[in-house]
């Protein structure tokens, strides 16, 4: 492989530039490629945390990254799903557990029987045959001894962000990756690629292929490329307040009249996300809100803006564009850090052969595309099946427009419980039933072949699964009993 890519600069900071450097080099350092990290200083925003969905834990092997470090550097709490919380008005709440929902049973989606067991009269929530729904209620956590309902219980974890950087920073040392620190560089561009950056100092940094965390890189290419759309909330307030005892397994994510608020248990702190409309709510009431929500003042940084803008074309050239510099990531189901794995696993993937041609840049963006919209789906689903009426923001939101692949998934499960299937899914069927379920869709009909099953038997049959995620949350060991075996 006489053109293959040899020289990798990574340009940008904090979380996404570290991850890239680290992800590169474990994946093509036996392989004869440098990696050269210009750490231009960025920082994670103050009171700032991260949740991260069970992907992570997979993605870690390959960074290298291992659970103790997590906890002991990270302030890293257990997470198996999030809480919503008053998007239907009241104090309704339902979880989005990662896991399965309910068992199958007589080769159909269990999904299909409770829709049947519904239209008769069953008002038993869809969550409370979810193994993981239900141990996170519970304060439990970890597959149980001897496994009766057959169900995945999935985990991924919260993280401090200052924390995480700085364990992936160190990562990044012991992996010999270079690492220079910049105030400031000069970017050079010609003929459509990057040809070198000029640092302060003079030294002149030239690479194959140069990964921009930071967007100027990108933008030397193409200024132009970026497209910004409104989002739901376009400001925010990070906050901290004392970590919870004993701490959840999940976040919880709860309604306000102009958008939402967020708390992300941590071992030493809970950290707090107020998001809202600008529109509708000025940085000094969003603030008093806040407070008045938690119930006390709160140690909280300045309101800051929410980007909205995303590159269609994150790969230019020899130039890709990840993490923030190639769009900004919904703020909501831990969509930040799940986008910038996903980026980073796809480079890897497609990992260019030729230094000169990289057609894989075509790939790579058609890619990022489309998971980036299905990513975004999910997200939306929230504010297109909220239940809040008479308020300005929330009636908005519910009648926003959405894609067409969105709408006709919750069409077809409104109908039939079933799910339309498109390019570049980002999550498992089961998880857009949760929230589905979870925000009142109750499907119209059921797959015919659910008939086939004797009422008695269903009957029984549920009773069964009921009372083994009972038994098997109880076998399960407790949020702080994993976190010690973690840590020792």
């Amino acid at each position: 492989m006489t053109h293959s890519v040899q020289q990798v600069v990574v340009y940008g900071g904090g979380v996404a530039a570290a991850m890239a450097a680290l992800a590169v080099s474990r994946a093509y350092a036996r392989l004869g490629t440098d990696v050269t990290w210009i750490d231009t200083g960025e920082e994670s925003p103050a009171h700032a945390a991260l949740i991260a969905s069970p992907d992570l834990a997979t993605f870690h092997r390959l960074l290298g990254i291992d659970e103790a470090a997590l906890t002991a550097g990270a302030a890293a709490t257990i997470n198996m799903g999030q809480q919503f919380a008053g998007w239907s008005g009241g104090d309704d709440a339902f979880l989005h557990a990662y896991g399965d929902a309910g068992s199958a049973f007589a080769s159909l989606p269990f999904v299909q029987h409770w829709t049947r067991a519904r239209g008769a009269g069953l008002r038993v929530a869809l969550e409370d045959f979810c193994l993981a729904a239900a141990a996170a209620k519970q304060g439990r956590t970890g597959a149980p001894r001897e496994a009766a309902t057959r169900q995945a219980v999935k985990a991924g974890w919260h993280l401090d962000a200052p924390g995480y950087v700085r364990l992936l920073r160190a990562a990044c040392e012991q992996a010999d990756i270079r690492i220079v620190s910049v105030a400031r560089a000069a970017v050079h561009a010609a003929g459509g690629r990057l040809d070198r950056i000029d640092l302060a100092d003079g030294e002149r940094l030239d690479a194959d292929l140069f990964i921009d965390t930071d967007g100027a890189l990108i933008a030397a290419l193409d200024p132009d490329d970026d497209v910004t759309r409104r989002g739901f909330c376009d400001r925010i307030v990070r906050a901290s307040v004392p970590a919870f005892d004993p701490l959840p397994l999940y976040s919880r994510v709860a309604a306000h009249s102009a958008g939402w608020l967020t708390m992300i248990p941590l071992a030493n702190r809970t950290a707090i996300e107020f998001c809202y409309d600008g529109r509708l709510l000025s940085d000094a009431d969003a603030r008093a809100a806040l407070s008045a929500a938690i119930g006390r003042p709160v140690d909280a940084a300045p309101p800051a803006s929410l980007a909205t803008a995303a590159r269609p074309r994150p790969w230019i050239g020899n130039v890709v564009a990840v993490g923030r510099a190639a769009g900004a990531a919904p703020a909501l189901d831990g969509a930040e850090l799940l986008l910038l794995q996903l980026a980073i696993a796809q480079l890897v993937l497609l990992w260019p052969i030729d230094r000169a041609a990289m057609p894989e840049a075509d790939i790579y963006n058609e890619e990022l595309a489309g998971t980036r919209a299905r990513v975004g789906d999910f997200t939306a689903q929230h504010f297109r099946l909220n239940a809040r009426v008479g308020e300005p923001y929330w009636d908005a939101a519910r009648t926003a427009p959405v894609s067409d692949e969105l709408a006709s998934k919750i069409d077809l499960f409104a109908a039939r419980g079933m799910f339309a299937h498109f390019n570049h899914e980002a999550y498992v069927e089961d998880s857009w039933a949760l929230v589905m379920a979870g925000h009142g869709v109750v499907p119209r009909s059921f797959d015919p072949q659910a008939l086939l099953v004797d009422e008695q038997a269903l009957m029984a049959e549920f009773q069964r699964q009921l009372r083994a995620v009972a038994s098997e949350v109880h076998a399960m060991e407790t949020h702080a009993e994993a976190l010690r075996r973690i840590r020792r």
